[in-house]
């Protein structure tokens, strides 16, 4: 069974709120489903593309592990917080499988 890693490259809208509620949270939720964060930072070295605020990489033990933890009352309760923050035409989220 292949790990699952979840990225984001995100634009913020209000850093505090997002941070407070959301990022502040989401390592404990993650952790429930074996989830922990490989990257998460604000620093990049900008190569191509849009730039972004935040860039995260979160590692699963299974692509089902990843999205179980997405889709748990846990993560529900505070994805508001992290869509209410952020711009979500400008970034992106995905789930993807590893090799």
């Amino acid at each position: 069974m292949s790990k699952a890693y979840a990225m984001a490259l995100v634009k913020l809208t209000d850093k505090e709120k997002f941070m407070e509620n959301y990022g502040s949270k989401v390592a404990d939720v993650f952790a429930l489903y074996g989830g922990h964060f490989l990257a998460r930072a604000t620093e990049s070295t900008h190569k191509e593309g849009r730039p972004f605020d935040l860039h995260v990489i979160a590692e699963f033990p299974s692509w089902d592990k990843a999205n179980e933890a997405l889709g748990s009352a846990e993560y529900l309760a505070i994805k508001p917080h992290r869509i209410g923050n952020i711009d979500m035409d400008y970034g992106s989220f995905v789930v993807v499988e590893g090799v």
